[in-house]
């Protein structure tokens, strides 16, 4: 009976159907603004699980308000920009587009348009590392804006904290639309010399940033340091905006800003 039952397996092998909920999906795009500056320079796809490198440009369609597809607009790396455990890629617009003078952008001009509107649509057979393809494919839909020749000015940041023996945000408004990658990397807060652990997020379009702590915040003096390499979404730094003319170069300062503040 064991005998039979093994070679009627053999003969009809049972398939696993795996459901829409157990497929990797894509969780954001990022800017997650609407109103994106013609100097945009990056995108960011963030993933539910690590996913296999399979020429993301490949699987990706930009298209202007008329429904043609634009091509020539992202830069074609040899590499795909992942992070660690590949749940993010990072799709940089060709920078010889973006800095005005440029041999592509005088032919081509900037990639978008001010006033005009683009999809961008992720197709679904990207895979993770099970060899799934994605639940669906993803698209946003976004305006171009004027362009962002602004850096981040850290006088304009409003901020807003929390009370002592409590796990609330630091709240702080950018007045600006900051690098998500940027804010999480390059904005930390200390206290007697040490580091707070805890977690940056970005929300309403990237304008607001909040930092939870792991534990609850104690009494006394902080400091938030922020490196002055913390970029907008158009890439300008604090130091230097992106687009600059060589006239406009101005000697870096490394230094860290540090803004000081009290709970009680």
């Amino acid at each position: 009976m064991l005998k039979l039952i093994y070679s009627l397996l053999l003969l009809c092998p049972i398939t696993v159907v795996i459901g829409q909920e157990n497929k990797p999906k894509i969780v954001a795009v990022y800017p997650t603004t609407d109103s994106i500056p013609v100097n945009i320079l990056r995108f960011y796809i963030q993933f539910s699980a690590p996913m296999q490198e399979m020429n993301i440009l490949n699987h990706l369609k930009l298209g202007n308000e008329d429904g043609k597809n634009i091509s020539g607009v992202f830069f074609e790396n040899q590499y795909e920009l992942w992070n660690e455990n590949r749940t993010e890629v990072t799709l940089i617009v060709d920078p010889g587009r973006v800095k005005l003078g440029l041999l592509a952008n005088n032919t081509m001009g900037r990639a978008f348009d001010e006033g005009k509107k683009y999809t961008l649509i992720i197709d679904s057979l990207l895979m993770d590392f099970n060899d799934q393809k994605l639940n669906k494919s993803f698209t946003k839909t976004f305006v171009a804006v004027k362009e962002d020749r602004q850096p981040p000015d850290t006088k304009l940041w409003q901020l807003t904290f929390p009370k002592a023996n409590s796990t609330e945000p630091i709240l702080i408004d950018f007045k600006d639309k900051i690098d998500h990658i940027s804010a999480k990397t390059l904005i930390k807060i200390f206290k007697n010399k040490k580091e707070i652990a805890g977690k940056i997020k970005l929300e309403n379009e990237e304008q607001l940033g909040t930092f939870t702590p792991n534990k609850k915040w104690a009494k006394g003096d902080y400091q938030i340091l922020i490196n002055p390499r913390l970029e907008d979404i158009a890439a300008n730094s604090i130091n230097q905006i992106f687009d600059h003319k060589p006239s406009d170069f101005k000697q870096k300062n490394d230094a860290n800003l540090i803004l000081n503040f009290t709970i009680q």
